[in-house]
């Protein structure tokens, strides 16, 4: 089940992000994080950020986590963060905190969502280029930075390719 988070999730959030692999934290942090930034998840459980989690029937506990929350600079771009727990990576569970955070935001009236990614993860890359025009990207190091216009829901695959800058 996805669903909002809830001020009371902090004690879960924290053991699922235990449960992260040192790589799976790294992409998501982008650095060597042990613990789940404070003031990051305060944002996600404040409501600042529009956050929400991953919470499988029988799988006792939270699994994932997606937020986005505007960028200081411009607030009709949101920056998109998703940080799935190693086993239940590659079972769906990105796409539709995906999926929720892009209907979130299109109802709200943000215009452009932001993703940092490791360019190590082809597939996610593909993944997002796939369900949404994008409209800029750069790269530094291994970092690839891209907008995406908000699709209307649902998020769906596109029937033309990506653009080739973004791959």
């Amino acid at each position: 089940m996805i669903r909002a988070v809830r001020p009371e999730d902090a004690a879960a959030l924290a053991a699922m992000f235990g449960r992260c692999s040192g790589e799976t934290r790294y992409r998501r942090f982008h650095g060597p994080v042990t613990e789940i930034p404070a003031a990051y998840l305060r944002s996600c459980l404040d409501g600042r950020h529009r956050a929400f989690v991953a919470e499988p029937a029988g799988a006792g506990g939270l699994v994932a986590l997606a937020s986005a929350g505007p960028v200081p600079d411009d607030p009709r771009v949101h920056e998109v963060g998703v940080l799935v727990e190693d086993a239940w990576q590659r079972r769906g569970v990105g796409g539709l905190l995906f999926a929720r955070l892009f209907a979130a935001a299109h109802a709200a009236g943000v215009e452009r969502m932001r993703l940092e990614l490791c360019r190590s993860q082809p597939s996610l890359i593909a993944y997002v280029c796939a369900r949404a025009d994008v409209v800029a990207s750069s790269a530094a190091g291994c970092d690839l930075t891209v907008d995406v216009a908000v699709p209307a829901p649902p998020l769906s695959r596109r029937r033309s390719p990506a653009p080739a800058r973004a791959r």
